[in-house]
């Protein structure tokens, strides 16, 4: 049998981690079996170097590896250096892949090509995956949760990750001036709240480009349950006085979607509903950006935008 679960992760992943190892203990892991640097009663001891801890948690006990996949992982360097020690020990592991990131988005010493489960989703095929995973807990930890415990822990979690895809990350934004290398007349200047906020200052005097932009990178998403049920792209946001009007543009096979809303110095709430930017199916298949776009001719003077809680509702 194992000692220990190690979860490798992102800090950036902490609300589905620490939903995660929730599951864990409702089906019988206790904070003995698990190894969780993010979350407090799982975490390295204070006294201890981290660097040195995981080298000897690798080297000297069994452990199944749980790797977190998602965009934030391959962003972090201290994760990729867990992957690639991991790697050399050959431990067993399992591939779980966030929402929003994809089985060909996996990159590393990681296989890309082994059997992993997608989050998501709360189907039949989610929940077959997990039963399976089951199996692997019961062989290497001895647990043995009732169907119905198991079956109900399960679809918690699965819904707790429907959740999380709700809400888009903020947190790789990136300004854009089109057309423009220089980049000045558009740059997020603050990033306090993480994923969850943008505040970006807009001033065409400094750019020769008539088009400055917001980039969401969200990975490649399909939105096709979404569009389905009629959900909503959601948002506060507010402007300085000067700055009117954005297009909001969702990036659908390798089209942009705008639509037009108008801004003010009142913190507003956004509900567009997605069958504003396209009423066709096929396109929702794969949403790859999200774009706040301002047009120069439609910006009187220079000032401050902020964007909050983009989600799906």
């Amino acid at each position: 049998m194992c000692n220990k679960l190690f979860l490798s992760h992102s800090s950036e992943d902490l609300r589905i981690v620490t939903a995660f190892v929730n599951f864990m203990y409702k089906v019988g892991l206790t904070e003995e079996n698990i190894v969780c640097t993010s979350v407090p009663e799982t975490k390295i001891s204070v006294g201890n170097d981290i660097y040195a801890y995981l080298n000897r948690l690798i080297s000297e006990e069994k452990i199944y590896v749980i790797y977190f996949l998602s965009d934030n992982y391959y962003a972090s360097p201290v994760c990729l250096n867990e992957m690639g020690a991991v790697w050399l020990k050959k431990s067993d592991s399992l591939n779980l892949l966030l929402p929003g990131f994809n089985f060909e988005d996996i990159r590393g010493v990681v296989e890309k090509n082994k059997v992993g489960i997608k989050l998501g989703t709360c189907d039949n095929m989610a929940k077959a995956a997990f039963n399976e995973f089951l199996g692997i807990l019961k062989e290497k930890f001895g647990i043995d949760p009732t169907p119905t415990h198991w079956e109900i822990a399960r679809d918690e979690f699965l819904q707790s990750a429907l959740e999380n895809m709700r809400k888009l990350n903020m947190s790789f934004s990136r300004s854009y001036c089109i057309s423009d290398l220089e980049n000045d007349g558009c740059k997020i200047i603050k990033r306090e709240s993480g994923n969850d906020i943008i505040t970006a200052m807009i001033d065409f005097e400094k750019t020769e480009s008539k088009l400055c932009s917001i980039v969401v990178f969200n990975g490649k998403r399909d939105f096709t349950n979404y569009y389905l049920n009629k959900k909503n792209l959601c948002f506060e946001a507010y402007a300085d006085e000067g700055i009117n009007c954005v297009d909001i543009e969702l990036h659908l096979k390798d089209i942009d979607m705008p639509y037009e809303i108008c801004l003010n110095e009142d913190e507003k709430e956004f509900k567009l509903p997605l069958t504003q930017f396209c009423d066709s199916l096929m396109f929702w298949k794969m949403v790859s950006e999200i774009k706040f776009v301002f047009h120069k001719k439609k910006v009187s003077n220079k000032g401050k935008v902020i964007i909050k809680n983009l989600r799906i509702e």
